[in-house]
């Protein structure tokens, strides 16, 4: 397996994907998303194997020691299959000078006991691929309850100041300021 960068003409394509991996508001309207990537605040990427499988949008700054994961997605026929654990390792890798930060629906939130199973599975998903969950007060992005997780072992991470430091430069402070709501314990 390997990676290939997202290029400029892909980006509706690539937007095509999204709309269909992640509820509607959980994801960025398409010029965030495409400015995002023309400032070089994302960095994007498929997972190949002769035939794209999957994406990640990652939010690394040069100058922060830390990335999150914004997107990512195996494409459905591809699903249950051990690629998705492949494809964490590898951005793992890829970003291994940093602490990887991500956000998964929070389970304590799930408004159906399917909703809930499904959040359980994907922290479950994450934690054994390394991640774990940053204890928070509360944790709303977008107006969705979620954990935030991070790779490796690292004590008394912030998740405020991590997701401050990530988003900040994604969205501007008003947007910050009407969008994400965290509390760390």
């Amino acid at each position: 397996m390997e990676t290939r960068n997202i290029n400029k003409e892909e980006y509706k394509s690539l937007y095509s994907h999204m709309k269909r991996d992640f509820p509607h508001n959980e994801l960025q309207p398409f010029f965030s998303v495409k400015r995002n990537f023309d400032k070089n605040i994302y960095e994007g990427f498929y997972f190949t194997e002769n035939v794209d499988m999957g994406y990640a949008i990652i939010t690394a700054p040069e100058n922060l020691k830390y990335a999150l994961i914004n997107y990512f997605a195996v494409f459905p026929e591809y699903r249950a299959k051990g690629y998705g654990s492949e494809f964490l390792k590898i951005i793992l890798n890829r970003y291994s000078d940093r602490t990887l930060v991500l956000e998964a629906d929070d389970p304590s939130a799930a408004k159906t006991p399917a909703a809930h199973d499904e959040a359980v599975r994907r922290v479950k998903f994450y934690e054994r691929a390394g991640f774990h969950v940053i204890p928070t007060t509360r944790a709303k992005i977008f107006g969705v309850d979620m954990v935030i997780m991070a790779s490796g072992q690292n004590e008394n991470l912030s998740a405020r100041e991590i997701m401050h430091s990530l988003y900040l430069p994604a969205l501007g402070a008003k947007q910050w300021l009407r969008f994400i709501d965290i509390i760390d314990f």
